[in-house]
């Protein structure tokens, strides 16, 4: 990684600017989301930053980090001006540099794009809130080099993640009563795949297997999970009808995502789960998605 300087170009759609004049106050949430989870299994570190700004959000632009690294944990959460991925400590370079600097956290990152991108707006299983509008979904995965300061003491980090860039009108509780996606990097392959129960009552899957032969459609999964909900394994198909199994083999830990704004009423809860993976007899890593609506309130 230290020979490739990161730039906005290698990282193509994920390196989309950000749109500050797409909507106005009698229009839905417009939200552009930068994502990063990242994991040295070896290192014990793992975390994420996930940054969200709105021309008409109020209360839901929010920059977060947060990292676990060696037991240790620290989160960062912050307000983010409108237009930007750049909060007090918290700095998403679109070119693959993340910056944090707070008095309990340090982070100096560079991730460079592996595969392709993964382009969700493509089979259309996330649903438009305004027609004619698609909501743009990219994922790509990526290797993840650089260190981590937790509260004094430094953390190497030489590991992957994954990279997400989202931008469009997009509200999780008016779209999706539940969801669940499952990402994985192996030697050779990259795994994102999802899965949304709509409000209507609809179950789509969705997803990629991506490799350097190229990208195969992920068409449906199904998982497997213990007594406390947890992900176990998944069962999943390809565009061909063929399957292929992803397995758990050790639990690393994660964290609560916050997604929407406080409000009374209902609210979208998410949660990661980073794992240990075995594709194939192959070692991994990555992380398991859920997220659901509280309608109790």
């Amino acid at each position: 990684m230290s020979t490739v300087t990161p730039t906005s170009e290698i990282w193509g759609p994920l390196a989309e600017p950000v749109h500050p004049d797409e909507a106005g106050p009698a229009d839905p949430v417009w939200k552009d989301n930068a994502y990063l989870s990242f994991w040295d299994v070896p290192a014990r570190v793992f975390g994420t930053l996930h940054l969200s700004t709105s021309p008409n959000g109020e209360g839901s632009r929010r920059a977060r980090c947060s990292v676990s690294a060696d037991g240790q944990v620290a989160e960062v959460v912050e307000e983010l001006p409108v237009g930007e991925f750049r909060s007090e400590s918290i700095h998403f370079g679109l070119d693959g540099r993340i910056k944090v600097s707070h008095p309990d956290l340090d982070v100096d990152l560079v991730n460079l794009p592996l595969f392709t991108p993964a382009d969700y707006a493509v089979g259309g299983v996330i649903p438009e809130l305004v027609p004619g509008r698609p909501l743009r979904h990219y994922q790509q995965a990526a290797a993840v080099e650089g260190t981590i300061r937790l509260r004094g003491r430094q953390h190497d980090v030489a590991g992957h993640g994954m990279r997400d860039r989202t931008w469009g009108f997009r509200d999780e509780s008016a779209q999706w009563v539940e969801y669940a996606g499952l990402i994985g990097v192996f030697e050779g392959t990259f795994i994102t795949a999802m899965k949304f129960l709509g409000n209507d009552g609809s179950l789509r899957a969705d997803g990629f297997l991506v490799d350097d032969q190229g990208q195969r459609t992920i068409t449906g999964m199904w998982f497997t999970r213990d007594a406390a909900a947890q992900f176990v394994s998944a069962r999943l198909k390809l565009g061909d009808g063929s399957t292929f199994g992803v397995t758990m083999t050790g639990r690393e830990g994660g964290f609560w995502v916050p997604m929407g704004a406080r409000n009374e009423g209902p609210s979208f809860g998410t949660y990661d789960d980073f794992l240990r993976l075995e594709l194939a007899g192959r070692s991994g890593a990555g992380f398991f998605e859920q997220g659901i609506v509280h309608r109790v309130w």
